[in-house]
């Protein structure tokens, strides 16, 4: 598996449809530099807010974070801290055909015996299960998923799930690796069943 880097460790509160409380996550900022990410933050990844509400301005990750530790602790309003033991974080994405977050919540107390529900709401399936062989957008967790295969059919699909104001694109192209970081994000909330 690549080097993911250093990882956030979850709090206890869920502000918006991207986090949970109990989620700890690589930050992959090997993979997109801070240079590379041009997108807007304050609204798109944030607690919704009223619908008349301005959109805020258009800026790079760099000009609002200084640091991946800082994106990490403010992005999803305070729903994450920074872990620099990636022992006890969970990964957005894996290789191998053993979801590694399932270890890591075990050794975390989070988890004993298998999954046999999944946690979270939005677009989510009661339980976790396997999914068609054309799941392969999120294809890590194609054996054993809590989301639908036509939840995650493609990165558009996924992008447009939750409104224009989540689109991860809506100040403009993003560079491949960017928009990878955003589906690797939406695929491990969609469909980890430790989220």
């Amino acid at each position: 598996e690549p080097d993911q880097g250093n990882s956030c460790a979850g709090n206890d509160h869920t502000p918006h449809p991207f986090t949970s409380s109990v989620l700890r996550f690589f930050n992959v900022f090997s993979m997109a530099p801070l240079s590379a990410a041009v997108l807007a933050i304050s609204s798109v990844l944030v607690a919704p807010s009223v619908a008349a509400d301005p959109a805020p301005p258009c800026k790079r990750f760099d000009e609002i974070y200084a640091t991946g530790k800082e994106l990490c602790e403010n992005m999803w309003s305070d729903s994450f801290v920074y872990e620099e033991d990636e022992s006890k974080a969970f990964t957005m994405w894996f290789w191998d055909k053993t979801n590694p977050n399932d270890a890591t919540s075990r050794d975390l107390g989070l988890l004993t015996g298998n999954h046999h529900v999944c946690h979270l709401d939005n677009f989510h399936k009661d339980a976790p299960g396997p999914e068609p062989d054309s799941f392969t957008e999120c294809h890590p967790w194609k054996s054993n998923s809590c989301c639908a295969h036509q939840t995650v059919e493609s990165a558009q699909k996924m992008k447009e799930s939750y409104g224009a104001k989540y689109h991860w694109d809506r100040c403009g192209p993003l560079s491949p690796e960017c928009e990878r970081f955003f589906v690797q994000e939406a695929c491990f909330y969609e469909c980890d069943a430790n989220a």
